[in-house]
């Protein structure tokens, strides 16, 4: 009988949530092609205080006000990664903007990922370096471990409603 009751209200609150997620009709070119020109939700993280200090390690989907998304793999870790929504002010981003607008049909460009060399300290000094990947998808910048991350952009984003 719990066992019973525990589905029921589950079910109940799955169906009263106002929130679902669907596998897509279309498939990851169609997609691709879709969101091009669109403003586009990325994952971000939920801070637990307000100076940032202490991360909860949640995340959450942001309002569609970006361009592009961004997924940086720890560089000590693939297993993590950190994600954002890209503010187009931080760098100039033409050149990575310009790959995705080629077109073709049968063909999108899913994510640019880029390593990086930063020379923070005196020279002769080792450089520290790092993977950056932009997305332009609804979501594509998952908070996942970096192969999971590649797995996942492969397929078609998956249509969220609320």
């Amino acid at each position: 009988m719990l066992s019973k009751t525990a589905i029921l209200v589950s079910c109940l609150a799955l169906a009263t949530s106002g929130f679902s997620v669907r596998p897509s009709s279309k498939n990851t070119v169609q997609d691709a092609h879709e969101q091009l020109t669109k403003k586009i939700r990325c994952w971000e993280p939920v801070e637990e205080n307000i100076a940032g200090t202490e991360f909860s390690g949640q995340h959450t989907l942001s309002e569609p006000i970006y361009d592009l998304c961004s997924y940086m793999p720890d560089p000590k870790d693939y297993n993590k990664g950190y994600v954002n929504g890209v503010d187009m002010e931080s760098d100039d981003y033409t050149n990575v903007l310009n790959l995705y607008q080629i077109v073709h049909k049968g063909h999108a460009m899913l994510n640019v990922c880029l390593q990086e060399a930063f020379q923070f300290h005196a020279a002769g000094r080792p450089s520290q370096t790092s993977i950056r990947c932009l997305c332009k998808r609804d979501g594509c910048n998952l908070p996942k471990g970096f192969t999971t991350f590649l797995d996942f952009n492969k397929l078609p984003m998956p249509e969220t409603f609320f």
